[in-house]
């Protein structure tokens, strides 16, 4: 007989528990109420040396490492351990695997000692991956009870067999990294919260809020400094979302760039608007470095949806840059509109034409479109996979499931296609339109705008934060890079407004609260044209010295 879904997870929370060493596990828990931030609760836990290497960037652990004045094995204890810490916090891992970590690192010193030379470019950093991507011994669940109580119901519910591996991780493990957790999703990957029957993921800004979601556990590891890079993918803002409420960079690269073969999705065959696969990060200089990397193995030998382009240089003699400071269908927050204007203004300042831009479409509209993708099979899928575990769906996705509740045909797949197809050609003229206004009369090399319309939210309160900001850009499968600017501050004073452009809009308006919001990050999105990463990059990293404030 299956055991009840409760008692699984109670199993595996005693399991994880189990796999923490017991000098790392705390004695006492507060509540989110009584302790907020994670941080200065976990530090006095953990050793200069180990505040150190969990603090610096990728790039510096990896100077460190091949001068050797630090040890693979230091840096994987180092993360490892604080790691451990920020979950007890967060609730954001799934799958821990210190142990198989540790002794990777081990081999890698060997090698190191008896070589003088690195594996590879990521030689000993420790890189987190989101419950999706596979790795031989370690459980994948997508948020889903089923696949912990047997191997056959995992592979069911991850659609895999039972070895496979994501070309992804197999790259970056070539590469040199060690992986030691996997972090936590919402079921289904649905959501814009971390939270599923297995639990629910918190931010370490402040424990009270959400993290985003979905790789809303990747983005709560990375903001704890759990870790110094991780991987997440994004349908509909599961990298962006987190990274603008945990203050990260996170990468959207156009479908397929970065390959997804072997990785786990539900409705894995979907490629309308596909999920992409991509990296977060808390240093810009690793975002850079790690994409390098994986475009270095040519992927496109190995995965046939990938196409064969490496990394390219970028030219940024002049700089033309867009603002959208709202789509006019959420205004943003007081103190993310702040943020946009001293950007706008620092740039102009330093000689960089912006231009003011508003939607050729309506972003509400996309966002339906895309939700209809979603729901495609009126959750059938989803429906199954949690009744294999015996548990019942969240609170968070029967609310999208009242969203739909029709089986599209094939003539109206053939037609979203064309949707789709529709509105990325209205987007790309109005991008070309820009030229007219410019001084070069060159179109806009980016546009940059709100990375969500808050900087937050209480937990299990997303239905009153509409995700307008995000969602358009999968459609349209531009390339978005996210950029921490600020932070919320006591002179970030809510202003009267009557006209509300619907009442989405009026409940995101109303939701503000300075106190509550006060020193929560501040990310805005840099958003380019299609395979344009390298441009992302390139131009995060002229602009943000500018923009930040």
């Amino acid at each position: 007989m299956t055991a009840d879904y409760k008692t699984v997870i109670r199993q595996k929370h005693a399991s994880n528990l189990d796999k923490i060493p017991a000098e790392w596990r705390l004695k006492y828990i507060p509540s989110p109420e009584e302790q907020q931030e994670v941080e200065p609760y976990i530090e006095p836990f953990l050793s200069s040396k180990e505040l150190w290497i969990t603090n610096v960037s990728a790039l510096e652990l990896l100077k460190n490492i091949k001068s050797g004045q630090l040890s693979s094995l230091e840096v994987c204890e180092a993360f490892c351990h604080r790691s451990a810490l920020v979950h007890q916090l967060t609730d954001c891992l799934i799958e821990i695997f210190y142990d198989r970590a540790l002794q990777r690192a081990r081999e890698l010193d060997a090698y190191f000692q008896e070589t003088g030379k690195l594996v590879g470019p990521l030689h000993g950093i420790p890189i987190s991956l989101k419950d999706q991507y596979n790795l031989k011994g370690i459980t994948t669940s997508l948020g889903y009870v089923a696949p912990h109580i047997s191997k056959e119901l995992e592979c069911v519910v991850s659609q895999k067999t039972p070895d496979e591996e994501s070309l992804l991780a197999r790259i970056l493990y070539d590469a040199g990294a060690v992986f030691y957790v996997k972090t936590t999703v919402p079921m289904a990957m649905f959501g814009s919260e971390t939270s599923s029957n297995l639990g629910i993921t918190k931010n370490p800004f402040d424990r009270r809020k959400c993290p985003g979601g979905s790789s809303g556990g990747e983005a709560a590891l990375l903001a704890g400094k759990g870790s110094v890079i991780g991987m997440g993918t994004d349908i509909g803002g599961s990298i962006r979302g987190p990274s603008a409420q945990c203050g990260l960079f996170g990468l959207r690269p156009c479908s397929n760039r970065f390959p997804y073969l072997g990785t786990s999705n539900s409705y894995p065959n979907q490629s309308i608007v596909p999920s992409v696969a991509g990296p977060m990060c808390r240093y810009l200089e690793d975002m850079e470095y790690v994409s390098k990397v994986v475009f270095v193995a040519r992927p496109w030998f190995q995965d046939a949806r990938v196409p064969p382009i490496p990394w390219r240089s970028v030219d940024l003699d002049t700089i033309n840059v867009g603002f959208m400071h709202w789509d006019k269908i959420v205004m943003p927050h007081p103190p993310i509109l702040r943020a946009l204007k001293h950007a706008e203004a620092s740039l102009q300042k330093n000689g960089v034409d912006c231009l003011d831009v508003e939607p050729p479409l309506n972003h509400a509209e996309m966002a339906t479109f895309l939700t209809d993708i979603y729901t495609c099979d009126d959750f059938a899928e989803i429906k199954r996979f949690a009744a294999l575990g015996g548990e019942p769906l969240p609170e968070l996705l029967v609310r999208m499931f009242q969203l739909n509740g029709k089986v599209s045909d094939l003539e109206d797949i053939f037609k979203k296609v064309g949707q789709k197809y529709q509105y990325q050609q209205t987007y790309d003229k109005f991008w070309n339109d820009t030229a007219k206004h410019t001084k070069n009369g060159k179109p806009v090399d980016c546009i940059i705008m709100p990375g969500w319309a808050c900087t937050s939210w209480k937990i299990g309160e997303n239905y009153k934060i509409a995700n307008i900001y995000t969602r358009f850009l999968n459609v349209l499968d531009y390339s978005v890079i996210t950029l921490p600017v600020s932070h919320v501050r006591d002179t970030d004073e809510p202003f009267e407004r009557t006209d509300f452009a619907g009442d989405m809009d009026r409940l995101c308006w109303e939701y503000y609260d300075k106190e509550f919001y006060r020193g929560m990050p501040i990310v805005l999105q840099l958003v380019c044209r299609r395979y344009e990463e390298e441009k992302c990059i390139a131009l995060a990293k002229k602009l943000l010295p500018i923009i930040r404030d």
